[in-house]
């Protein structure tokens, strides 16, 4: 039987039966995944403290097979985050990051792309401060980059009828588009979503790599809830992330 040699992140661990475990990993070759480890649970077993979330992993399974769950032949480990561990609001949101991958899988085609991406989130996670404003940058800049890859990223720049300058306290956003909309041009389509000036631009910025604004908590989640709801749009639907609400509360409580 040929093995697939593959590296990549434990999404998400399901109980099976007493001794086992169906995993669903996200592997840099083969995209996401389900693997049986079977007896991972006894006290004994070769996987024990090593099919954790965040860690970076190798994965050893069948390169083909009949059913849609392999069988995990070995695990090992390629690099730990104890800067994640430790730090309960960033490993919120590295949770964060993965159940993004889980709920909005991508494609076989474009898996190395979206593994490098969580990898280098993570690192990046890893050295930076844990404050409000740049944790919230990074989820921004995870989603913009995750637009990107998925090839219907927004722009922020001008309207995306006409090319004209924006202006207004508050700017229509053709989510369908993919861009905002200048005042001559908004016909109050059914899928406009309206943004503060400041959100636009902070956007911009993130997405440019230029200086980011200053923006307030509640901007910055009005954001959030703006490019969730674009990426529902077009990754196919809108889905609840349980790991979001609980970074939520996380922050809340930091």
């Amino acid at each position: 039987m040929a093995l697939a040699k593959d590296t990549g992140f434990l999404l998400r661990k399901i109980p099976f039966s007493e001794t086992s475990f169906i995993l669903k990993a996200f592997t840099r070759e083969h995209g996401l995944v389900s693997l049986m480890a079977k007896g991972a649970k006894r006290p004994s077993s070769r996987y024990r403290g090593v099919l954790e979330p965040i860690l970076h992993l190798q994965f050893l399974f069948p390169a083909f097979s009949r059913s849609e769950i392999r069988i995990l032949g070995e695990v090992s480990l390629l690099k730990d985050f104890p800067g994640l561990r430790d730090n309960p609001v960033k490993q919120g949101l590295a949770r964060v990051f993965a159940e993004l991958l889980l709920r909005y899988p991508p494609s076989e085609s474009d898996a190395a792309q979206f593994h490098d991406l969580l990898l280098q989130a993570q690192e990046t996670l890893e050295k930076s401060p844990p404050d409000r404003s740049g944790l919230q940058a990074q989820l921004t800049f995870f989603l913009l980059s995750y637009f990107n890859i998925s090839g219907f990223q927004p722009q922020f720049k001008t309207c995306v009828r006409c090319g004209g300058v924006l202006s207004g306290g508050n700017i229509p956003f053709l989510i369908d588009q993919g861009g905002p909309l200048c005042a001559g041009c908004n016909r109050d389509e059914a899928s406009v979503y309206f943004l503060r000036e400041n959100i636009v631009r902070w956007l911009d910025a993130i997405q440019t790599g230029g200086d980011t604004p200053e923006l307030s908590r509640t901007d910055m989640w009005r954001a959030e809830e703006f490019l969730l709801r674009y990426l529902g749009r077009h990754a196919g639907g809108e889905r609840s992330l349980k790991s979001l609400s609980v970074w939520h509360a996380l922050m809340e409580g930091d």
